[in-house]
């Protein structure tokens, strides 16, 4: 069920631009809508709604998403950008700007529709609940905005309204700022909007509930209370008991549940908004749009699946052989998470029985949690418009952050249970692998970041999980990690994995507190006219 599958362009233009008139001219003209005439019925609010969500869907946005989280890490590289991983990065970087310039063109749009129909009485608009729900949906999306933000730049400039060209002379807020209006934002926006299940599967799957305000929040409250901040102004570790309470409060809505089946199948088209499903990102193969950028695919599966040439699929991330090793034996999440490049290619065999070959294979292996059949690749229109959603939320992820937020606040036995909830889950069955936890202290924290890994690897934690509970320098550049394994083909179909005989990479570049955040766009500074404040260090 593909839930939300228009973008509304054309109320997205009507938002963006006001209509142009010669002095003389006050009123409109009859048949033209203008951002003071929208917003007049149902149906302009579910199109201005539409119309936050438009920059979850623009390929940049999740691109940059996948290259900070994942690729400035331990856990994969990006074979044409080096310098990410390196941390020789400036910030002339393109992702840099499209990342910030997305994020802000989603607040414009909250802004908007917060400006016209927050507490305004629309005649025309039947459903009072609706109005009230599209202001949660607009409170979400702008606090998830900021969060996207603070989490990579620090402090930004803080705009809560529509702005004009003369009002462009904003200065930066300071972190702790962003982080008290995310989170006014959304405890206003848990208020009002609806549970996953009080919406129409049919036609609203994927909007924003109750449930991902609430988790959210939890992921805003641990992140100011982690130790890897505290020479920061907004560090509070007052903030995890505010996480254990919101996620508190998620757990008892009954809405969510670790999914119990094939744990891959979760990340397939068919695991789709499931059961463990609290915030995921909608996509769809839409064949008519066969623009290579302007489609309403999921460009990342593209940029994740090996490169075969020719640009199909194009193969940019690339899992590291330190991931692989991460895992404990057996765990069933390995082989559900990571595809090696022999195995891939004996799966995308050509219909004349030729091998494919995986071009600049740098680690050895690919994220299988993005991943399509050979059949179901070249099945879409175009090949860049995967239709599988962009996980951002899960259950396990909050089990997680509250197993660590119960350990700093002194609760050894909570946190041990929700660890084991996970790893129950992961263990599928199977008692021989995956031993229950029963260590405390800093062991017992020690396994929690370690379930974090394996868990969520590829979906976009790694980075800012390091950053926040400060073992960045120690994982990347002391220690440093195997970026490839060796691969060779067993006679019975399976694959033999060993070590490659690389040394080991360190990200000798790398330098905190510089790189607690990354650059903000040189071209939004200059822009500024000097309003705009550079992060130390670039």
């Amino acid at each position: 069920m593909k839930k939300m599958k228009n973008i509304f362009i054309i109320a997205l233009l009507a938002l963006v631009l006001g209509a142009c008139s010669e002095d003389f001219l006050d009123t409109v003209k009859i048949g033209e809508q203008t951002k003071d005439s929208f917003y007049a019925n149902d149906s302009d609010l579910l199109k201005a709604a539409n119309a936050c969500y438009s920059p979850l869907w623009e390929y940049h946005y999740n691109w940059g998403r996948t290259t900070f989280g994942n690729s400035t890490t331990d856990d994969a590289v990006d074979r044409e950008d080096l310098k990410m991983r390196e941390f020789t990065f400036n910030s002339t970087a393109f992702l840099f700007t499209y990342n910030y310039r997305y994020n802000y063109r989603g607040i414009l749009m909250a802004n908007q529709l917060l400006e016209k129909v927050e507490g305004v009485d629309i005649p025309g608009v039947k459903n009072k609940d609706l109005q009230k729900r599209v202001v949660g949906e607009a409170k979400f999306l702008r606090a998830y905005y900021y969060y996207d933000m603070v989490k990579n730049f620090g402090g930004v400039p803080l705009v809560l309204k529509a702005l004009i060209l003369e009002e462009l002379n904003e200065t930066r807020a300071t972190a702790s700022v962003i982080y008290q209006q995310i989170e006014k934002d959304l405890k206003e926006a848990a208020a009002v909007l609806p549970k996953k299940s009080e919406y129409n599967p049919d036609k609203d799957m994927g909007r924003i509930t109750k449930g991902a305000a609430l988790a959210l929040l939890v992921k805003v409250c641990v992140s100011q209370a982690s130790p890897g901040y505290a020479t920061q102004e907004f560090y509070n570790t007052a903030k995890w008991e505010e996480a254990k309470t919101h996620a508190e409060a998620l757990f008892a809505l009954g809405e969510y549940d670790l999914y119990m089946g094939n744990y891959r199948d979760m990340f397939t088209e068919e695991g789709e908004n499931g059961v463990e499903s609290i915030f995921e990102v909608q996509f769809y193969d839409s064949p008519k749009d066969d623009g290579a950028f302007t489609n309403n695919g999921n460009f990342t599966t593209f940029l994740n699946m090996p490169w075969l040439g020719a640009g199909d699929p194009y193969g940019r991330y690339q899992a590291t052989y330190d991931l692989y090793l991460a895992f404990e034996n057996g765990d069933p999440r390995r082989d559900a998470s990571l595809i090696n490049s022999l195995q891939f290619a004996d799966q995308w065999v050509d219909t004349d029985g030729t091998v494919p070959t995986v071009n600049e294979d740098l680690t050895g292996f690919s994220n299988y949690k993005h991943y399509l059949s050979r059949e179901r690749y070249f099945a879409m229109g175009n090949t860049r418009n995967s239709p599988v959603n962009e996980r951002i939320i899960r259950l396990s992820d909050i089990y997680l952050l509250y197993a660590e937020a119960c350990y700093h606040t002194g609760e050894e036995g909570n946190a041990r249970i929700y660890l084991e909830k996970v790893r129950e889950r992961a263990r599928n069955g199977n008692a021989s692998v995956l031993p229950e936890v029963t260590a405390g202290g800093q062991a017992l924290l020690d396994a929690i970041y370690h379930e974090r890994r394996v868990e969520l690897c590829g979906e976009g934690h790694r980075f800012h999980d390091l950053v926040r509970t400060g073992r960045l320098v120690k994982e990347l550049k002391t220690d440093g990690y195997k970026v490839k394994a060796a691969l060779a083909r067993n006679g019975d179909g399976t694959y033999t994995v060993s070590d490659s005989g690389e040394p080991i990479f360190k990200a000798t570049a790398l330098e905190m507190p510089k790189n607690m955040f990354f650059p903000l766009p040189q071209s939004e500074v200059d822009n500024s006219g000097g309003l705009i404040v550079q992060n130390d260090g670039y």
